[in-house]
């Protein structure tokens, strides 16, 4: 077996249009499909700018609970300007913590899908 990256992570969500302007505007990630299949199915998936992994919106499905997704990491080489820039756009952050390693910070997104948003000093591997 060769499994080689993670691909793309389902974010459940409760409105895809407010989601994806929350993503999309707040936070800054690309737009990368918005794809229609019918009135029920919709495939909006983003990343990062320059990311491999993309997150896709979706509604809940097989259990899932809108808000239920939580400690997704994103990194920044600058916590501070970052944070700032996030703040302007109605983004809650928490404070800036620093531990061995660097300094992070934490968000939700409108359905309380919880982040993290982290400058580390040094690579840091699970």
């Amino acid at each position: 077996m060769s499994i080689s990256r993670v691909d793309t992570v389902s974010i459940p969500v409760s409105d895809q249009n407010q989601s994806l302007t929350f993503y999309r505007d707040a936070l800054g990630f690309e737009l990368i499909r918005d794809h229609q299949a019918d009135k029920h199915k919709r495939w909006i998936q983003l990343a990062p700018k320059g990311a491999e992994t993309t997150i896709s919106l979706v509604r809940p499905f097989a259990g899932m609970k809108a808000g239920s997704v939580q400690g997704l990491v994103v990194q920044t080489d600058d916590i501070h300007s970052t944070y700032d820039e996030l703040s302007s756009r109605g983004v809650p952050l928490s404070e800036i913590v620093t531990l061995i390693g660097g300094r992070f910070a934490t968000f939700v997104d409108p359905d309380g899908n919880g982040w993290v948003l982290i400058e580390a000093n040094t690579q840091m591997l699970a």
